[in-house]
């Protein structure tokens, strides 16, 4: 999970439309009024614009025409009809994720209004597993209601994204130490550090684990030694240390 900016409410999502939408629903609590075909499209859209078309909670990716993309009610729209089609109430989601939070309550990290990394950490012995760390037990509600250690779901593809990254670091790392220093080595090591970054899936995670690893580390002195890290590579390396969680 990463710190999101929320946007612009879509233009067809008006007062007017919002006061109709909550009347429909508190009539009937079976409609899905935040799906009427009126606003569905282009309120998806901006959500998962501003979600970097990622599900906020687990941050798989997602497709605007996948059936997997849902609108998730951060306050749960059982409880709190007036917020059921509420812009700064919906998130998007991924279908996993939204059914195992349900009508959950309690308090959980908002990425959009709280600093995920302040709640939420990895684990020093299972470097994909989650933990909370804050005293009030909000980073840990978070994980347990949304069920983030998900192992087959949530665990089992953040391991395989970092390890594809983590493989081709090697490969650079035993190229650089045969071959010595090549251009092609820096676009290289570029390419796999944008994939780390807050538009690609399970960000924090490969993030987190790009900046501690230590093929990682070697090359990036190799290329320091020999005046080859560029001004570049710094700022797609402070993108990932603005989403890294610590491992506790």
């Amino acid at each position: 999970m990463i710190k999101l900016e929320r946007g612009a409410c879509p233009k067809e999502l008006t007062g007017e439309v919002c006061e109709e939408l909550t009347r429909m629903y508190k009539e009937n609590k079976e409609r899905d009024v935040w799906n009427s075909p009126d606003i569905k499209k282009s309120l998806k859209a901006a959500l998962l614009d501003m979600s970097h078309k990622k599900c906020v909670y687990c941050e798989c990716e997602l497709n605007i025409e996948s059936k997997d993309v849902t609108i998730d009610h951060f306050l749960p729209k059982s409880t709190n009809p007036d917020k059921v089609v509420q812009w700064t109430n919906l998130l998007p989601s991924c279908l996993r994720c939204n059914r195992a939070k349900g009508d959950y309550e309690g308090r959980i990290v908002n990425p959009f209004e709280d600093i995920p990394k302040e709640y939420i950490a990895l684990s020093v012995q299972n470097r994909y597993r989650l933990e909370g760390i804050d005293i009030t037990g909000i980073g840990k509600n978070t994980i347990v209601s949304i069920n983030l250690n998900d192992i087959q779901r949530v665990m089992v593809p953040r391991m395989a994204e970092w390890e594809e990254i983590h493989q081709r670091l090697v490969d650079i790392s035993e190229d650089l130490n045969e071959y010595g220093y090549k251009e092609r080595y820096r676009k290289r090591l570029e390419i796999l550090m944008g994939k780390c970054t807050a538009d690609n899936p399970y960000a924090a995670v490969k993030a987190s684990n790009m900046l501690e690893d230590r093929c990682y580390l070697s090359i990036k002195k190799s290329m320091k030694e020999n005046g080859k890290w560029t001004y570049r590579l710094e700022e797609v390396e402070n993108e990932m240390k603005q989403i890294a969680l610590q491992f506790v």
